[in-house]
């Protein structure tokens, strides 16, 4: 009876410690994450007062860097979004960016009504919406000069800086072939996608910073933690404002393209040069014939223009000369006159006088004959 008491109470003891192991480990993780929770709450309250808290500028500097962190875009080549991050996920649902392209191009045409090619190209320009961001107009007043290589006065010149809606840029392009004569044409495409998606990325950051940091300034309770929050905060919206503009310029850069139009006015158009085929001995020397020909032609025509445009002045010097020169040129030739009839006069009466010098002894020789043969007679 005794041994069968001693056995029940020995596992009625067993059960009883089983019983309080089961419970005691389970009142442990109970507690466990009773204790962790008050933890947790408490760490959360002291991070949300922790504006409040603070009484140094070293504690709000930490919090601001610890925000600045936060909204710190992701480096590039790091994975930044959910769709990234899921390699098993269908390529279809992956969003392509828009890329952002700058066209560009330059134009150099001549044309031989220059009053209604300016006009047709303005019109052009106002028909499709564009700017005329500036322009340059020259006269070099020239007209009697020819350029061998093509025949321009070398008088009109205007060079356009144009801005076409970038939809419409490759149709104005085409409009503006009956013009005139296109001599060169140069087109560009610059593809800013990069620097204007990172220019994204940083105004994101940047306002996020800044939502942030007015969220912490109504938390302030002290000035050198207001003041500290202000500076930071001044300084990301200084430069929130300069990452603005930057990518409202290059808005403007993508919906509108560059055109720059130089454009001449030529006596008539150039030729186009054609291919030789054949550099023989003839053939240079036939070329070297033609070229010098039509050289001396082209001389001969620029010194008859020459002369042309200088005759106004050649005339107005004739008429000087003969107001003031020709006058005194005839007076100095009629004095030159007199003194040689003078001098002349004077020979004649020299001239004379010695002839009567000589003639004078032999008619007394004469006369002395004659009396003496009269003597004689008698």
């Amino acid at each position: 009876m005794m041994k069968k008491q001693t056995k029940t109470a020995f596992v009625t003891a067993l059960m009883v410690c089983i019983l309080t192991g089961c419970g005691g480990a389970g009142s442990s993780s109970a507690v466990m994450s009773d204790t962790e929770a008050p933890v947790a709450n408490s760490s959360a309250q002291k991070s949300f007062a922790g504006g409040a808290a603070y009484d140094t500028a070293a504690s709000m500097k930490e919090e601001i860097a610890a925000v600045e962190e936060e909204a710190m875009p992701a480096e590039e080549g790091s994975v930044t979004t959910s769709q990234t991050q899921k390699p098993a996920q269908s390529s279809d649902n992956i969003t392509l960016l828009e890329e952002k392209l700058v066209y560009h191009c330059n134009l150099d045409i001549e044309t031989l009504d220059y009053p209604a090619a300016i006009a047709s190209i303005k019109e052009t320009i106002s028909q499709y919406g564009g700017i005329i961001q500036s322009e340059s107009e020259s006269d070099s007043g020239q007209n009697w000069y020819y350029a061998e290589y093509r025949k321009t006065s070398g008088t009109l010149h205007n060079y356009l800086e144009v801005r076409i809606p970038s939809k419409d840029y490759e149709t104005f392009l085409a409009a503006l072939d009956g013009v005139g004569k296109i001599i060169s044409k140069s087109t560009s495409v610059d593809n800013i996608s990069q620097k204007y998606y990172d220019t994204t990325a940083q105004i994101e950051a940047l306002q996020i910073q800044e939502k942030n940091l007015l969220a912490m300034l109504q938390k302030c309770e002290t000035i050198e933690d207001m003041i500290t929050v202000e500076q930071r905060l001044s300084e990301v919206q200084y430069e929130l404002n300069n990452l603005q503009t930057t990518r409202r310029y290059m808005d403007m850069d993508v919906a509108y393209s560059y055109v720059n139009i130089s454009i001449t006015e030529v006596m008539e158009y150039r030729k186009d040069s054609e291919p030789v085929r054949r550099n023989t001995f003839m053939d240079r020397l036939k070329h070297t014939i033609v070229s010098t020909g039509r050289g001396f032609l082209y001389f001969l025509e620029g010194f008859l223009f020459l002369i042309i445009g200088l005759l106004p002045y050649i005339l107005i010097l004739f008429v000087l000369y003969k107001i003031f020169f020709h006058k005194r040129l005839q007076r100095f030739r009629e004095e030159q006159r007199a003194k040689k009839n003078a001098a002349r006069m004077q020979e004649e009466m020299r001239m004379q006088r010695m002839t009567q010098l000589v003639e004078q002894p032999q008619e007394t020789q004469e006369r002395t004959q004659k009396d003496e043969t009269d003597k004689k007679e008698s």
